[in-house]
């Protein structure tokens, strides 16, 4: 078993997204800029006390390489419900919970609910505000997956049944031979890959060093590199190697990187989206 982290991160890929790209002043020094972090091994070893792990989290750009999700020109803050969420109960197991049992039991490090376009609740914690940073971790999976359907609608990928030796020859002659597009997608491509996290000896610790060393081409060299262990599309394995070849697959078939085509192609056209369906609810 992966070892999870002790932060609810779901929400907070939009919560990025929205106040560091759409709303965020790029000229204005990050508040949290300057707080005592931890190493990266340290994340994955799960060796941060909490106080450092919340510093971190919110400052991952000083430990990995990053680029700005860009948002479009027409972008406008959400407006904020008048019927604003309150507290409310849910059970689990023989257990019944509330919002102060889910945000404490979950040390929640923020809350956003969207409803019909408008915020319906908005809360930080462990020293974030509406203008932290936060990484998106697993989440970035199904956004990366949605690149790949952009990508065949705009005519780059012709089918989704296609080998993904196809587009990424660096791959010709690996245990990715044979592998499909909905192999990849479906992290079903047959190909070894160990994600526990705390194992410095697991795939999931290579594939972090290769990111440590910022070498162009190391992790797709890690990938080519693993054995196969079952036929493609027999066996669902969690991967996070597969989402980084997803990745260079989306980077190699458009000649742009994600950053941008996730730009291009979903986020500076979703907040838009997101503030006129707004504005149009307030007028039924």
């Amino acid at each position: 078993m992966k070892k999870k982290s002790t932060f609810s991160n779901l929400f907070l890929t939009a919560l990025l997204l929205i106040n560091t790209v759409a709303l965020g002043d790029s000229t204005k020094k990050y508040s949290h800029a300057d707080e005592p972090i931890g190493s990266v091994r340290e994340v994955y070893d799960g060796a941060l006390y909490p106080d450092i792990a919340a510093n971190t989290f919110r400052n991952i750009d000083r430990l990995f390489p990053t680029r700005a999700v860009r948002r479009g020109n027409n972008s406008q803050p959400l407006p904020t419900s008048t019927r604003q969420l309150q507290n409310f109960t849910f059970e689990s197991g023989d257990e019944t919970y509330d919002l102060y049992d889910y945000l404490a039991t979950g040390r929640v490090s923020g809350l956003l609910v969207i409803k019909q376009g408008s915020i319906a609740f908005e809360k930080y914690f462990l020293g974030n505000d509406e203008n932290t940073r936060w990484m998106s971790m697993s989440v970035v999976k199904s956004i990366t997956a949605m690149l790949v359907g952009a990508a065949i609608k705009d005519g780059h990928i012709d089918s989704i049944d296609d080998q993904v030796t196809k587009y990424l020859p660096q791959l010709i002659g690996s245990a990715y031979e044979g592998v499909t597009v909905k192999h990849l997608l479906q992290m079903a491509s047959g190909v070894k890959w160990n994600e526990t996290y705390t194992d410095v000896s697991s795939d999931r610790r290579a594939m972090l060093e290769a990111q440590i060393s910022q070498q162009p081409g190391a992790i797709l060299a890690l990938m080519a590199s693993l054995p196969r262990v079952a036929e493609p599309g027999t066996r669902y394995n969690y991967s996070t190697g597969e989402t980084q070849v997803v990745g260079a697959l989306v980077a190699a078939v458009t000649g742009t990187t994600v950053s941008d085509y996730l730009s291009q192609k979903i986020w500076a056209k979703a907040v838009s989206y997101t503030h006129l369906r707004a504005h149009e609810t307030r007028h039924d």
